[in-house]
């Protein structure tokens, strides 16, 4: 099941305070990369909440 915008911001500021630690799970950075770019590219006008969602 896809995540609301609002779930997702959730997960990007979590996946964020794990990046400013010492230690960063490995792969944080790629999810909060591919986060980030949804959160983009849902706030683009006309866009649909997620990929193939009307």
């Amino acid at each position: 099941m896809a995540a609301s915008t609002d779930e997702l911001a959730i997960i990007v500021d979590a996946l964020y305070r794990n990046l400013d630690t010492p230690t960063p799970v490995f792969g944080a950075q790629d999810w909060y990369d591919l986060a980030t770019e949804e959160i983009a590219r849902r706030s683009e006008p006309a866009s649909p909440d997620a990929y193939g969602a009307a």
